[in-house]
């Protein structure tokens, strides 16, 4: 109980919003005395709780005696996990049977929801119409191979056709191949002829702006020292100012002499780049190779067309092969179609014992356009689909046993399947679908019926075990309320496996233990009770 008003009161504290906390006044220095006299007041209030607590505290116990808890004893036994369940009764053998060909249904023998045996007719077709099919299916094999041997002479007046164009082409491949490598020569030396004069034109460019940012730097530096000399106002007959004067423009003539001289170069070589004879001479070359290939090229284009028209006609290896092996097709299909045929001359049997789910036959009138004519669900292989949730898949496995109840008929089951997906149910839970095969089933199993399935998924034997209802569960995990010589003590367990009233206990507890049963009291450790053990 202190304990919740404690929690209460924190959450209470949490939940205050800052912006209803009212901003606090400015403090005032408060006198040495009046500081004493509020010191003794507070420890005198203190002192008078503390007592009153005290003869409170007494009259309680006085009057309360201690809370009296029931216990029951730990025991050592089995534990077995099973799941309780329903599902449906569905078939693991489903067989739809088509028409072997468009032929008018005889007779009906079966409908919708009949049971019927392995053997056993459940339609006919018109004798006639059979008869007609079988017939017609008997003059296409001979027609067929009749046409094989009139294939296998037409080829002789191919085979001269190939020959030339098989020669050809050899040749043909190689003169390509050659003039292409050829070509690729030509263009590597066109291109390398071009980037050598294309090099020299870049460094020309890079000498010529090198050169005119000197004649500039010369010139500025001329003038800058005849401003200067102005400045200083220095005699304009002076022999040194003037040998310096004629020597820097001689400089200037010299570097502007270079720079024609470079410009000249760089005129020529881009002349030469467009117009090089020896690139010229290369250019006109590659384009009397590249004309050669184009033509020897077309010559194989006609060769090629050659040796597939002949190709076409020649029965060759695998010409003949391919002949033979449609005559052959052919002559299956036929046969299977008679096959088809001599199997239903006396009706359409049932491959298996089963019930009637689909049928589409109709006495009288040719098969449907999907030619379905009748569906039979196996009553000898069965299981029941479950829908387990997430909380029992871990537990379950493939290979589990388990008892089913059909309709107060008792079977024995074994897990075969779970689904590597989960699906929504109608209200709206995610789960996943569970098969569990039927191991001896009998006529008296009806699908689609409901059906209730109790596997088991685990069991323990000679395990400590207690009831479902003394284990509590918070943050830290599991624990039970021990009575010990009539003092609570909260003990931490480790569960195991659970059944539907009981749990495993692997750490925590021994046998003879007494847990209390709290039924959603809580208990602090070291509070004493009055035990009264269960009978």
């Amino acid at each position: 109980m202190f304990r919740k008003a404690k929690n209460k009161a924190e959450n209470a504290v949490e939940s205050t919003d800052i912006t209803d906390v009212k901003p606090k006044k400015e403090k005032v220095p408060m006198d040495k005395e009046k500081k004493k006299k509020i010191r003794r007041r507070v420890i005198a209030g203190v002192l008078a709780v503390l007592v009153a607590a005290f003869f409170v505290r007494n009259s309680l116990m006085a009057k309360n005696a201690a809370p009296m808890v029931t216990t029951v004893a730990v025991t050592t036994g089995d534990v077995e996990q099973i799941l309780s369940t329903g599902g449906t009764v569905k078939s693991d053998e489903i067989r739809t049977y088509f028409a072997p060909l468009s032929v008018e249904v005889g007779e009906v023998m079966v409908s919708t929801g009949d049971t019927v045996k392995k053997g056993e007719v459940m339609l006919t077709f018109d004798e006639k119409a059979l008869a007609e099919e079988k017939q017609a299916a008997e003059y296409k094999m001979a027609s067929n191979e009749g046409g094989y041997e009139s294939s296998v002479h037409k080829n002789s007046e191919y085979i001269a056709d190939l020959s030339e164009a098989n020669r050809n082409l050899a040749v043909l491949e190689q003169q390509i191949a050659d003039n292409e490598n050829l070509l690729k020569e030509i263009n590597k030396k066109i291109e390398d002829k071009k980037a050598g004069w294309s090099y020299n034109g870049a460094a020309l460019q890079a000498s010529i702006l090198e050169q005119q940012k000197r004649i500039t730097d010369e010139k500025q530096r001329l003038e800058e020292r005849h401003a200067w000399e102005a400045e200083q106002q220095l005699d304009s007959d002076d022999e040194e100012k003037k040998e310096k004067d004629e020597a820097a423009k001689a400089q200037i003539a010299y570097d502007e002499e270079v720079l024609l001289n470079l410009q000249e170069q760089a005129q020529y070589n881009a002349y030469e780049e467009q117009n090089n004879k020896e690139i010229r001479d290369l250019q006109r070359q590659a384009n009397e190779v590249e004309e050669l290939i184009a033509s020897y090229k077309e010559y194989k284009s006609e060769m090629k067309s050659q040796k597939a028209t002949s190709e076409s006609g020649v029965l060759d290896a695998g010409g003949k092969a391919k002949l033979e092996a449609d005559t052959a097709l052919e002559k299956l299909t036929n046969q299977e179609k008679l096959d088809a045929i001599a199997e239903v001359e006396n009706g359409l049997k049932a491959d298996f014992g089963g019930v009637v789910t689909e049928l589409e036959a109709i006495a009288g009138q040719p098969p449907t356009e999907s030619g379905k004519l009748v569906t039979i669900e196996s009553t000898e292989k069965v299981y029941v689909r479950l829908s387990v949730s997430k909380y029992d898949l871990e537990k379950i496995a493939v290979g589990q046993k388990a008892d089913i109840n059909i309709a107060g008929k008792t079977y024995e089951g074994t897990v075969s399947k779970i689904d590597g997906m989960a699906t929504q149910n109608n209200s709206g839970a995610m789960v996943v679908g569970v098969d569990v095969n039927i191991d001896n089933p009998d006529d008296s199993i009806f699908l689609g019926v409901e059906a209730k399935v109790y596997v088991h998924m685990a069991k323990a034997e000679g395990v400590i075990t207690v009831p479902l209802e003394v284990i509590n569960s918070d943050r830290d995990g599991d624990f039970v309320y021990v009575e010990e010589n009539g003092v609570v003590a909260k003990k931490r367990i480790t569960t195991g496996i659970a059944s539907d009233s009981v749990s495993e206990v692997k750490e925590g507890l021994a046998e003879g233990d007494n847990v209390i049963m709290a039924n959603g009291m809580e208990f602090e450790d070291g509070t004493v009770v009055t035990a009264m053990p269960m009978p």
